[in-house]
C-alpha cells in the first residue's frame, strides 16, 4: 500500500504566496462515522466541497501567516502526523482558486496552475457533450417564492404530514390491489400514441412536485435554492431545481429529508391518482391519473430510489452510510487499484480507511455499471418495440456516451499520462495483451451453447374421461386422486329426457304390437309398414340404452384417477363431451417441449437437461428424444401460453387459449426419474438443449439477429 508523500516538486510554485479565503465563504462542520469534516461553502457559486479536518485547519493557518510556507510549517509544528503534505496543499489551493475562492498577492504563482483550469474547462465541454441526454437549462431563481410560500406547506414536514402520507398511501395501495388486473392490462397500452400526450402531462405533473417537494424541504431547514429550470431528459423537457445546497447542512437527517422529500411527494399524489383512477368514470381526468400514477410509481422505483444510480437514492445511500461521494470513491479505488497492481506505478495513498470500505467500494463500483447498462439496454428495447427510429438515435447516443468515450478516455490515460511516463511500454503491452486476449477469447474459443423451451410433463400412458350422454352429476363412486382399474365405475350421472324415451319408446312398441295384432286378423294391409316401425323402434332402443349405459362413467384405462373440480359442479347439467378428468398411469413421465421455428433448424436430439417448475435446484434428464416434423398451431396444454402463465404468444380468436400466433415444432422425450423430485401430469417445465460448441461473438451475433427478426422483421 502507497504511503503519503510529503514533499511535491511544484511546492516552489506556491510557497512564497500569501493566500486567504475570499469573504463570505462558510465552513461547516459535520459529522461522517464519528469523525468530523468540513464542507467549503461558495454561497456566490453554490459550489460546495468537503474537505479534512487537516485541510481545514491548514485553511485556518493561512489566515494568520505570511506566506503558504508558514502556514504549513505552522501545520507541521503543531501535528506533524496529521498534517497535509506538499501536494495536498497545491491540490487543495488549486481547487480552491479554479472555484474563485482565493484570493492572493501572488496571483500568477497560484496562476501557473491555470492548466488544471484549462483542462477543467475541457472536461466541462466533455461532460456537456456526455450529458446531451440530462441536459440542464436554469430558467428562474425560485428562492422568493418558495420563501414566501413556505408558511402553506411547512407541516407536510411534521409528524401530521408523515402520518397522512401513510394514510394515503395505503388507501391507494389498496385501491391498487382491488383493480389490480385492469390496471395491469391498461399498462400495455402506455406508449401508444393516443395515450402519448396524457403520458407526457403526468410525467410534467409528477416532476413539478417531485421537484418541488426538495426545494420546500431545502428551503424548510434554512438553505437557499438559487436555481430552477428545464432539464433535457433524453430530449423530454423536465422541470429540475437545485438543491445542492443541502450538502451544507450539519444534521444528517435533514440532508436525508431533502432526498426523500421529492419521491415521497411524487409517491403521494400517485396513491390519490390510483384511487381517483379507480373510482372516476373513463375520461380525461381518469387517463391523467392513470398515467400520473404510472410515472410516479416507475419513477420512483426503477430510477430516484434507487442508489446505484446517481439521483436522490444515491444521495440518501451516502448520507445514511455516512460516506460522501460514493461513487467518485468507488471509480478512484478502481482506478488506484489499476495504478498499483497492473502498472506498477505509485499511485498515491489508497482512496480508502478500511477492508471494509475497500469491498464496499469495489462491489458498489461493478453493481452500478452493471446494473446502468441493463438499465440502457432495457430502455432501448422498451422503447424500439414502439418507436424503431428513436430507440436506433438512442443507441448511437448510448454507444457514443458510455462506450466510445470512455475509451478514448482510457486510451489517452495509457498513451499520453505523465503518470505513466517511466511504465508506458508496460502498460500499453498490458493493454494490448489483455485486449487482444479478450477479442481471441471471444472470436475463436468454443463454448458450451444451449438454447432453451417450455415444455409440459405428459404421464406416458394417459386418457381424459369425457361424457358420453349428457346427464346431471349424482354420484362421484371413485373420489379423485383414488388408483382404478380399466372399466371400474368412477361416476353415475341420470337423465330424465332419456329416462322417458324409453318410456315413449315402450309405449310405441306395445302400440304398435297391437296393430300388428289386429291387422294380422283382418286384412294384413299395414303388416309391412308396421314391421318397418318396429325395426326402427329397435335401432332406437339400442342407441338410447347406449346412451342410458354411458351414463355410468368407467375408468378408460388403469390408473390414477384425477378430476379435482368434480366436488364443485356435483348436481349440475353437464353436456356430452365434456371433461371430467383424466385417468393417468405413474410408471413414466414424457415431456412435450415447443420449439420455435427459427431454433427447430438447429436442434439436436441428444439427452438434454430438464428444470420443473418450483423444483429449479435439480436437473433432470430426457432422454429419447423425437421431433414432430410438422408445424403445429395448437399447445399441447393451455399452461404453455402467456393466458395460462407461459411465454409462448396466443391468439386471442381462440377461448381455449391453446392456438398460437405462429407455427412451431414440438419436441417430446422421456424424463428420468430423480429422488426428491415430485412429477405430476401437467406441471409446466423448461427444457435446456445442448448444440454444438461455438464462440461467444457467434452465440451473440446469432442471438441479436434473432432478437430484430422476432420483434421488427428486419
Amino acid at each position: 500500500m502507497s504511503k503519503r508523500t510529503v514533499f511535491d516538486e511544484s511546492w516552489h510554485r506556491v510557497s512564497r504566496s500569501r493566500v486567504r479565503l475570499l469573504p463570505g465563504v462558510e465552513m461547516i462542520r459535520q459529522m461522517f462515522r464519528g469523525e468530523p469534516w468540513y464542507v467549503v461553502c461558495d454561497k456566490l457559486g453554490h459550489r460546495f466541497f468537503r474537505i479534512r479536518p487537516a485541510a481545514y485547519r491548514f485553511i485556518c493557518y493561512l489566515e494568520d501567516s505570511e506566506t503558504v510556507q508558514d502556514a504549513w510549517d505552522q501545520a507541521l509544528e503543531i501535528n506533524p502526523v496529521d498534517a497535509p503534505g506538499q501536494g495536498e496543499v497545491i491540490q487543495l489551493l488549486s481547487q480552491l482558486y479554479q472555484s474563485g475562492l482565493l484570493r492572493s498577492d501572488k496571483t500568477a504563482d497560484i496562476a501557473a496552475l491555470e492548466e488544471n483550469k484549462i483542462r477543467e474547462k475541457a472536461q466541462k465541454r466533455k461532460q456537456q457533450f456526455s450529458s446531451l441526454l440530462f441536459l440542464k437549462i436554469p430558467l428562474i431563481n425560485p428562492d422568493p417564492f418558495l420563501r414566501r410560500t413556505l408558511p402553506l406547506f411547512a407541516w407536510v414536514f411534521t409528524p401530521i404530514g408523515a402520518v397522512l402520507w401513510f394514510v394515503a398511501f395505503a388507501w391507494g395501495a389498496q385501491a391498487l390491489v382491488e383493480n389490480w388486473e385492469r390496471f395491469s392490462a391498461s399498462s400495455r397500452l402506455v406508449l401508444g400514441l393516443a395515450n402519448l400526450p396524457y403520458l407526457y402531462i403526468g410525467l410534467i405533473i409528477t416532476k413539478i412536485i417531485h421537484e418541488f417537494g426538495h426545494g420546500y424541504a431545502c428551503r424548510r431547514y434554512g438553505r437557499e435554492v438559487p436555481e430552477m429550470g428545464v432539464m433535457l431528459l433524453v430530449f423530454n423537457p423536465l422541470p429540475y431545481v437545485d438543491a445542492s445546497s443541502c450538502y451544507a447542512f450539519a444534521r444528517k437527517y435533514q440532508r436525508v429529508i431533502v432526498g426523500i422529500s421529492g419521491m415521497a411527494l411524487e409517491l403521494f399524489v400517485a396513491a390519490l391518482a390510483v384511487k381517483l383512477w379507480a373510482e372516476g368514470a373513463d375520461g380525461v381526468a381518469s387517463r391523467v391519473a392513470y398515467n400520473v400514477a404510472i410515472t410516479a410509481s416507475v419513477g420512483a422505483l426503477l430510477f430516484n430510489l434507487n442508489p446505484l444510480l446517481r439521483f436522490d437514492g444515491y444521495h440518501i445511500l451516502c448520507d445514511l452510510l455516512e460516506t460522501p461521494n460514493l461513487q467518485g470513491r468507488s471509480q478512484a479505488l478502481v482506478g488506484w487499484w489499476v495504478n498499483e497492481k497492473i502498472f506498477k506505478i505509485d499511485p498515491g495513498p489508497i482512496p480508502t480507511r478500511s477492508r471494509r470500505e475497500q469491498i464496499g467500494f469495489t462491489l458498489y463500483f461493478f453493481a452500478s455499471w452493471i446494473y446502468r447498462f441493463l438499465l440502457m439496454i432495457g430502455i432501448l428495447i422498451f422503447v424500439s418495440k414502439q418507436f424503431l427510429i428513436v430507440g436506433v438515435i438512442l443507441a448511437l447516443l448510448f454507444a457514443v456516451v458510455w462506450g466510445i468515450l470512455p475509451f478514448v478516455k482510457g486510451l489517452r490515460y495509457v498513451f499520453f499520462s505523465p503518470k505513466l511516463m517511466n511504465r508506458r511500454t508496460r502498460a500499453l503491452g498490458i493493454v494490448a495483451l489483455f485486449t487482444g486476449g479478450c477479442l481471441s477469447f471471444l472470436a475463436f474459443v468454443p463454448m458450451p451453447y444451449y438454447f432453451r423451451a417450455e415444455g409440459i410433463v405428459k404421464s406416458s400412458e394417459f386418457q381424459n374421461v369425457y361424457t358420453s350422454s349428457p346427464g346431471r352429476i349424482t354420484e362421484l363412486v371413485t373420489p379423485s386422486g383414488e388408483m382404478v382399474e380399466g372399466g371400474q365405475i368412477l361416476l353415475r350421472l341420470t337423465n330424465k329426457d332419456l329416462e322417458a324415451e324409453r318410456e315413449l319408446i315402450r309405449i310405441e312398441r306395445e302400440r304398435g304390437d297391437l296393430l300388428f295384432r289386429k291387422d294380422r286378423n283382418e286384412q294384413g294391409i299395414q303388416l309391412a309398414g308396421l314391421e318397418g316401425l318396429s325395426k326402427s323402434l329397435d335401432a332406437r332402443e339400442l342407441a338410447l340404452e347406449t346412451q342410458l349405459e354411458n351414463l355410468v362413467v368407467r375408468a378408460p384405462v388403469s390408473g390414477r384417477w384425477i378430476a379435482n373440480d368434480l366436488y364443485e359442479v356435483m348436481g349440475s347439467v353437464v353436456p356430452r363431451g365434456q371433461s371430467l378428468g383424466m385417468v393417468r398411469g405413474e410408471d413414466g413421465y414424457v415431456l412435450s417441449a415447443v420449439v420455435h421455428q427459427r431454433d427447430a433448424g438447429r436442434l439436436s436430439l441428444n439427452d438434454s437437461e430438464l428444470k420443473i417448475k418450483g423444483q429449479e435446484g435439480v436437473n433432470l434428464l430426457i432422454t429419447n428424444l423425437d421431433s414432430i416434423p410438422a408445424g403445429q398451431e395448437d399447445l399441447p396444454s393451455a399452461a404453455l401460453g402467456v393466458t395460462g402463465g407461459g411465454s409462448i404468444g396466443v391468439s386471442s380468436r381462440n377461448g381455449d387459449g391453446k392456438q398460437t400466433t405462429e407455427p412451431y415444432f414440438q419436441v417430446r422425450g422421456t424424463i428420468e426419474e430423480v429422488n426428491g423430485v415430485i412429477l405430476q401430469h401437467g406441471q409446466r417445465g423448461v427444457a435446456r438443449f445442448a448444440l454444438p460448441n461455438k464462440p461467444l461473438l457467434g452465440q451473440w451475433r446469432h442471438f441479436i439477429r434473432q432478437f430484430f427478426q422476432r420483434e421488427y422483421q428486419l
